[in-house]
């Protein structure tokens, strides 16, 4: 009687934890969405905002070694753009982000790195 019991707790406690993943993973589906430039230039510090849009180039640059693999002549091209360019490159991107204050973070820094680097 008591393995039935313990099999009946057990059953019932992996539904639970399924709902309970299901209902964490929609709560937090609003979380993943893309920043604006609004929100990264007017909400952030400047030390959060050079994390978020360094973490976007390491992915940029990653996606791309992906794609020419083994060469990673592109991904080494976006490495050297964005760390390399000292002030002057930082205020270019500031400057391209509050032109387009509506638009995702992410895919601003894209067309910048594309301009410069390729497809």
């Amino acid at each position: 009687m008591r393995c039935v019991k313990q099999a009946k707790l057990t059953s019932s406690s992996s539904f639970f934890a399924m709902i309970l993943a299901a209902a964490l993973s929609l709560s937090f589906a609003r979380e993943t969405a893309a920043l604006p430039a609004e929100d990264v230039l007017n909400t952030m510090s400047q030390d959060q905002r050079h994390g978020y849009i360094s973490g976007i180039v390491d992915g940029l640059a990653f996606a791309r070694w992906l794609a020419d693999r083994p060469d990673a002549t592109g991904m080494q091209c976006i490495y050297d753009w964005y760390y390399d360019g000292g002030t002057e490159k930082w205020a270019l991107i500031t400057q391209w982000l509050e032109r387009h204050l509506e638009r995702p973070v992410d895919a601003l820094m894209y067309v910048l790195i594309e301009r410069e680097c390729g497809d």
